[in-house]
């Protein structure tokens, strides 16, 4: 299962710099809010032993790493494996983590 969840789109800063204006705290808790319901609404869908991969184009740990982390808690997946791209890269900043169904 893939997951491309809406996010701030902090990733893409360095080639949109006007959008980090429009990032306030109270829509970075809404979006985080959508991006837990996703993955567990995703969830459902993951088979025993099957995959969900979670990805953003952010580069913010409240949108990735901390949103991983809640949903690992709640039981049932682990994380697998991480990745974030930096903009320094040469393209924009993403994240991606690779959770498996127990």
């Amino acid at each position: 299962m893939l997951v491309d969840a809406p996010c701030s789109g902090s990733g893409t800063w360095r080639r949109t710099p006007e959008a980090k204006w429009r990032l306030t705290p109270a829509r970075l808790a809404e979006l985080t809010a959508l991006q837990d319901q996703i993955l567990e609404r995703a969830a459902a869908h993951v088979a025993p032993g099957g995959q969900l991969l979670y990805m953003t184009c952010s580069l913010l740990a409240a949108e990735n790493d901390a949103r991983l982390s809640a949903f690992v808690r709640r039981g049932g997946f682990a994380l697998a494996e991480r990745r974030s791209y930096s903009p320094r890269d040469g393209g924009d900043g993403f994240f991606a983590g690779l959770l498996r169904r127990l």
